[in-house]
């Protein structure tokens, strides 16, 4: 060991170490977070949680939405933002603000950002398959009802049953319906709420009930991404239910079929 000055190069190489060593040791500890331009709109960038790995993520959620789930497995955090202590955050009581959603998004770790993610995913995909189910029942119910013999929308003036239109008439085939979803919807609940008796045997896709009797997907083509397809076509459909109960409920005329 050689001694230069009285200081010893061990301890030299003890306590120096070369800024380039230090940013390479920080960057392999602490990998930067790669933003994607969202597809939705053109010069947005997608949050960092939407990375593209989702079928159909198109990189949107403006609002942070996202935050406001809180899946099993995932803590709720307590974030520093501007306003906080408002009077606003005594009356709510969920995140009101951009910026304490935006800030609890960052909080989360990756698995809770993964739990996230899923439970609004799955939400996403209830609400597109009830939506398309939906616009083919109120678009038929329109069209034929005036070519069946027994008339059954007269009580509507040929309109949907649905809520805007009036549903007293429809009581109990609306409860049956109601207990046909709720059969439907206790088949994932172990899957959603993460209380099973024993470790599932496969890994939870969210929206996947196992449904497919046809064998569908075997039979479209590999490159065909059928889970992104579903998701548009939802959206889609979801868009298209809500305008038909607003127009229905503005004007009061049926939107299918003779007015």
């Amino acid at each position: 060991r050689k001694v230069q000055g009285g200081v010893s190069e061990q301890m030299l190489s003890m306590h120096f170490t070369s800024p380039l060593a230090l940013h390479s040791a920080t960057t392999a500890r602490a990998p930067s977070a790669t933003m994607r331009e969202a597809t939705y709109r053109p010069g947005v960038t997608a949050p960092a949680y939407l990375d593209g790995s989702l079928p159909a993520d198109a990189g949107c959620d403006p609002l942070c939405l996202a935050a406001l789930a809180l899946p099993p497995g995932v803590e709720d955090h307590n974030v520093d933002y501007p306003c906080k202590g408002s009077i606003l955050d005594t009356w709510c009581f969920f995140p009101w603000s951009l910026a304490e959603r935006q800030a609890i998004m960052a909080a989360r770790s990756p698995q809770e950002t993964e739990l996230t993610l899923a439970w609004m995913r799955a939400a996403e995909l209830k609400h597109s398959r009830l939506a398309m189910l939906a616009v083919v029942g109120w678009s038929l119910a329109e069209m034929l009802q005036s070519s069946l013999p027994f008339h059954a929308l007269d009580f509507t003036d040929g309109r949907a049953p649905v809520l805007v239109n009036g549903l007293s008439a429809y009581a109990p085939f609306m409860l049956l319906v109601l207990g046909a979803a709720a059969y439907i919807e206790l088949q994932s609940t172990d899957t959603v709420f993460q209380t099973f008796l024993s470790p599932p045997a496969q890994k939870y896709v969210p929206g996947d009930l196992g449904f497919d009797p046809l064998d569908l997907e075997a039979k479209f083509p590999a490159g065909l991404d059928q889970r992104s397809n579903e998701i548009y076509n939802g959206r889609l459909a979801m868009l298209a239910i809500t305008g038909f109960a607003v127009q229905e409920g503005l004007w009061g005329q049926p939107i299918f079929g003779a007015h």
